[in-house]
């Protein structure tokens, strides 16, 4: 039987089989391999044909694997000895052997062309070595690449190779790798360790870029509770002292799950930026937030308010990382929940939230214990700006 013959009808666990050997090409490919790939044909490896009961049937789908060896690079192997063959022949331990000219029959077979993606993590995989001795960031590279398409690795590395000059500047992540990687200021996310590995120094130099704080009060007292809202109208409704519940709080914006980053209490970490008036008229306000926020107290009150919505939760969760303390505000809260049981919400997939997902358990009692089954049972979410 010829490989044209059986084209066309091939069996679907043969089509099973040319697929997995792909798969074991994509996993590490030819240029990474020292030898030939062996892949020996068991339940494990090939279940589709081992699943057939039919003697009859796991013949026919035999041959025609048998047809495949006339293709360079594809060799099939069993065991030779006398006490094995009065066995059925995929019982003597088989095995196929593939070298690396059988890998483009394999991918006209199968349809699976090597990606854009896949070539390119390939010359990542053999450029990295080439351009840095350093084994540790060799190994940290390989395991996150830079993956900037369709700029070639040997760019995108030599663009990498060039951040020791931009050391004595004083500038921020997001700057280094805008400067570096043609105006994409977000490539470097992620890899602050191996800039220090290419540095030689402990840390990273380039910080983050500090998270924006916008601070508001309905008080004047120094060392009254914090209120982290999430959403900027709202924020803007409360610092206007329309929500009256509002009142007696210093306020905070940072733009959803900004105001969870945990650089947020450290110097340089974070901007703070004061509305004008209250701040004016009493310095000491502002001077003691400031105090606060850098500082290690954890027994001031900390609230949290926000959507009441699965994200909503999770910054709240991610919140009490920075602000072991922080509670959800029951003011805010119980007026959404209370529109979430009027039916007075909607679905997730109506507002795009589809996406999100149940945080579990915050350490809130009152997130878990009220907020979050109500959420969970009716499925469905109520936005902070309806108030």
């Amino acid at each position: 039987m010829s490989v044209d013959g059986i084209r066309g009808s091939r069996p679907a666990a043969l089509t099973a089989l040319l697929n997995a050997l792909v798969d074991r090409i994509e996993a590490k490919p030819f240029a990474e391999r020292r030898r030939d790939i062996s892949f020996p044909l068991s339940a494990g490896t090939w279940p589709d044909f081992f699943a057939i009961a039919l003697h009859g049937e796991r013949m026919f789908v035999w041959r025609a694997l048998e047809a495949l060896q006339t293709q360079p690079g594809l060799a099939l192997v069993l065991d030779q000895r006398r006490g094995q063959r009065d066995l059925d022949i995929w019982e003597r331990s088989p095995k196929l052997v593939i070298a690396a000219q059988a890998e483009a029959f394999l991918r006209d077979e199968t349809g699976r062309q090597p990606s854009a993606l896949v070539a390119w993590m390939a010359q990542w995989r053999q450029a990295v070595p080439a351009r840095f001795s350093n084994a540790a960031l060799c190994e940290r590279l390989l395991s996150r690449p830079i993956l900037i398409l369709p700029r070639s690795p040997e760019q995108v590395l030599e663009r990498l190779a060039g951040i020791p000059a931009l050391v004595g500047e004083s500038l921020m992540l997001h700057e280094v790798a805008s400067r570096q990687f043609w105006g994409l200021s977000k490539i470097l996310n992620g890899q602050q360790e191996a800039i220090a590995l290419l540095l030689d120094t402990d840390v990273c130099p380039f910080s983050d870029k500090p998270v924006q704080l916008l601070v508001a009060a309905r008080t004047a007292d120094p060392a009254a509770p914090i209120l982290f809202v999430e959403n900027a109208a709202t924020f803007e409704a409360m610092a206007a002292g329309r929500l009256s519940a509002a009142e007696g709080f210093v306020l905070i914006y940072a733009s959803g799950y900004k105001a969870s980053a945990r650089r947020l209490r450290q110097q340089g970490g974070s901007s703070v930026y004061f509305a004008p008036g209250v701040f004016e008229r009493n310095a000491a306000l502002g001077l003691t937030v400031l105090a606060w926020l850098h500082g290690t107290d954890v027994t001031r009150p900390v609230h949290f308010w926000g959507d009441l919505d699965f994200a909503g939760m999770a910054i709240l969760k991610e919140l009490r990382v920075v602000f072991p303390g922080a509670q959800a505000w029951k003011a805010g809260y119980e007026a959404l929940l209370a529109r979430l049981l009027a039916e007075e919400s909607h679905a997730p997939d109506e507002a795009r939230k589809s996406g999100q997902t149940d945080p579990g358990l915050t350490g809130c009692r009152y997130a878990d214990e009220v907020l979050l089954p109500a959420l969970r049972r009716l499925g469905r979410f109520v936005d902070q700006e309806s108030l």
